[in-house]
């Protein structure tokens, strides 16, 4: 067992259930969706300025898939990919997420590069990318990644998602949107 990822050799590339990533991995979060209406963009900037909004969700995972690349010996280029669902403070869906995560190190799994799509419904998502270490003691990961993109209400979003994996199937994320 891989201490880092709590990945067994034996769970190579197969399906897996519940990776909560917000990775992929999480995501890769506790039941907590806050938006309040200070902190949902309800007046946090001048109308001349951007707005800003912050979303706290708990995110779970569905699946995951591993996928060994070769040699089997080294973990470069390993991938998780995986899906997950975001739960707000009430218990109720509010989204889902989907990951990939490609293992930058040979030996052993340290580290990765994440990219995550939140799809928050009505053709509202969020897109964010960057790198996280991975801990082979307490949570799996605590990282900031930024927000590349978004399609609807997030088209011109920017800012950053701190994600805070504490085990394979939780991760507790914050996001901190501009628009």
């Amino acid at each position: 067992m891989d201490l880092a990822t709590g990945w067994s050799t034996s769970m190579r590339k197969r399906a897996l259930p519940a990776l909560g990533l917000t990775v992929a991995t999480a995501g890769v979060i506790g039941a907590a969706l806050a938006m309040s209406p200070a902190t949902a963009g309800a007046a946090t900037a001048s109308p001349a300025g951007p707005r800003s909004v912050t979303i706290e969700a708990v995110e779970k995972g569905t699946s995951v898939n591993f996928v060994d690349v070769a040699p089997s010996d080294s973990a470069l280029g390993d991938q998780l990919i995986g899906t997950g669902d975001l739960v707000g403070a009430d218990g109720r869906k509010i989204g889902t997420s989907s990951f990939q995560g490609i293992s930058t190190d040979a030996e052993p799994r340290t580290a990765e590069m994440l990219t995550f799509v939140y799809d928050l419904g009505d053709g509202n998502k969020i897109t964010t990318s960057g790198a996280a270490r991975l801990n082979a003691q307490g949570p799996v990961f605590d990282e900031q990644f930024a927000i590349t993109g978004g399609t609807g209400k997030y088209k011109n979003a920017r800012g950053q998602v701190r994600v805070l994996q504490e085990t394979v199937e939780r991760a507790k994320v914050t996001f901190d949107i501009q628009l």
